[in-house]
């Protein structure tokens, strides 16, 4: 009866503090695994995968009691995770994935705070930086693709031109290219998971839109499907070979030995995505206009990725400055030499 009382007594404590009742009995493992069951159905496949990874990896925290759980128990989570080799968007990506899990918990009433705000990272040594093709570099890889006949012609197109994501390149149907108004709409994304081959649709409303095909992408997009259809086959997918679509695994080993066979720099696929951001922010485009054309969710994400570091921008700034001064000491030359 006493234990009752206890239990009681404590259930009411936690119910005043805004807690439900089970809380003090829930440890961090068993909440993890209940709350990934809640995401099933809402994450794409590689990205629940990924999830899962992210949690074996909190293994040191698993048997804290769910509201019993500090800031300092997730920084040396953190920082345990940096010593053993994680980089450190790897370990980023732990904590962005526990900091959404706490927020889950605190909306259901297990916790009172989120211990993984004010976390500090430690950074990497060697930060990793995406390859940025010049434009040089860039059209010798699109047209050397485009004399040999290869089959990564399309998706390099897509990739560099448009800005398209791996998996969305692979999963653009025919049917949602429209020559007629010259465009096209972004659906879906395929992606191989467990050997299990999936199209998906894109995950944010931003990612779900149309882009422009005009110019030198709708011709070739009209090529690549005539030779399709005059070789017998009646395609679904326009970056399909011999009737299926590649390994998106496939294609990041593929360029890498198409750009050594032909003496280019190397450049992940992925890198193209950040090559067609660079070049249109060189050239002039403002940050909303980019954001539409990657068809990120937030503005805030672009210039993360493309405005920080970026020396041409920077010179281009700096340059305005100096021009100022430049059209100053002009006149000042001039009016010397007249009063001369």
């Amino acid at each position: 009866m006493k234990k009752v009382a206890e239990r009681w007594a404590d259930d009411e404590k936690r119910r005043l503090e805004g807690l439900t009742e089970n809380a003090d009995r829930m440890r961090v493992k068993e909440f993890l695994y209940k709350w990934i069951d809640t995401k099933e159905e809402k994450l794409a496949p590689s990205t629940l995968r990924g999830y899962k990874v992210n949690i074996r990896h909190c293994e040191s925290i698993f048997d804290y009691l769910l509201p019993h759980l500090k800031i300092i128990h997730i920084q040396n989570l953190a920082d345990e995770l940096s010593r053993k080799g994680l980089r450190y968007n790897s370990v980023k990506y732990v904590l962005r994935m526990l900091h959404s899990a706490f927020q889950y918990a605190i909306r259901n009433d297990f916790m009172k705070v989120n211990p993984v705000d004010r976390i500090e990272i430690k950074p990497d040594e060697k930060p990793f930086e995406a390859t940025v093709y010049s434009e040089k570099d860039l059209g010798d890889l699109i047209m050397l693709l485009r004399e040999q006949h290869h089959w990564l012609y399309i998706p390099v197109l897509l990739a560099s031109f448009r800005g398209l994501r791996k998996g969305e390149c692979l999963s653009l149907e025919i049917s949602n290219i429209d020559f007629e108004n010259n465009k096209a709409h972004i659906k879906n994304t395929y992606q191989i998971v467990n050997r299990e081959k999936i199209h998906k649709k894109v995950k944010t409303k931003a990612s779900d839109s149309t882009i422009d095909i005009s110019g030198f992408l709708a011709e070739e997009l009209r090529a690549a499907i005539g030779r399709m259809k005059a070789s017998g086959r009646i395609p679904q997918y326009i970056s399909e070979v011999d009737g299926k679509l590649p390994d998106p695994s496939h294609i990041s080993r593929a360029i890498k030995q198409f750009q050594e066979a032909n003496k280019l720099p190397l450049c992940r696929f992925h890198d193209l995505r950040h090559t067609f951001a660079v070049v249109q922010l060189e050239a002039g485009t403002d940050l909303d206009t980019l954001k539409r054309l990657l068809r990120h969710s937030k503005i805030g994400i672009t210039s993360d990725y493309y405005l920080h570091n970026n020396i041409t921008l920077i010179r281009k700034a700096s340059a305005v400055m100096d021009n100022v001064v430049k059209i100053k000491c002009a006149k000042s030359v001039t009016k010397e030499e007249k009063k001369g």
